[in-house]
């Protein structure tokens, strides 16, 4: 996994927060990433009468929903 480092001009004070914002931004899309591979690695071997479309987006809207 790679890593970024990028800085940013905020109003004074906003700093830790403005961190902790980005962290929890990243985490959110590496955890997403994550599933998509798990579920990606489980393709074709789930009986279901729906398409894998439909089951990708299924598994994207709970992620977004948490």
């Amino acid at each position: 996994m790679g890593e970024v480092e990028i800085k940013f001009k905020v109003p004074d004070g906003m700093e830790e927060r403005f961190k902790r914002v980005v962290k929890e931004i990243a985490e959110f899309y590496n955890k997403k990433n994550r599933l998509f591979e798990l579920v990606e690695a489980l393709k074709g071997s789930i009986e279901t009468d729906k398409s894998w479309r439909d089951l990708k987006g299924e598994a994207h809207e709970q992620d977004i929903r948490g």
